[in-house]
């Protein structure tokens, strides 16, 4: 048996998001099923998510770690809101959104992103936008 999509925990952590993921787990059994029967090698079907996690693992683990940090109480997720009306945060995210994969962007953003976020995950003083 193979699975993918939400069978496989195939959702996106921090924003749930699982439909393309879903698809391109799809692909990704697809062609783990194709190998297995050309080579009649059970351990084939392996690939198919060492081949997705090659590709999205990285994102994966980036949204899980947001999640553990700002999903971890009401006051935490609170300041993660506030923190997304960021411009910073905006363009950075709806770029990664939109292309399924981390932005390497203005470093200065990225700079300017990790302190809000460490002053928002400490509750230094009222942080600005």
């Amino acid at each position: 048996m193979i699975v993918a999509g939400d069978a496989a925990g195939i959702v996106a952590p921090a924003s749930g998001e699982g439909i393309y993921y879903a698809m391109t787990g799809g692909r990704h059994v697809a062609s783990a099923a194709h190998k297995f029967l050309m080579t009649g090698q059970p351990a084939a079907l392996k690939s198919a998510r060492r081949s997705f996690m090659r590709e999205h693992g990285r994102v994966f683990w980036i949204l899980g770690m947001m999640q553990y940090f700002w999903y971890s109480s009401d006051k935490r997720r609170e300041r993660f809101v506030a923190m997304c009306a960021d411009p910073d945060v905006q363009k950075l995210t709806w770029q990664a959104y939109m292309n399924k994969k981390l932005v390497r962007a203005d470093p200065m953003a990225h700079l300017r992103i990790f302190l809000k976020d460490t002053a928002h995950l400490l509750g230094i003083g009222a942080v600005r936008h």
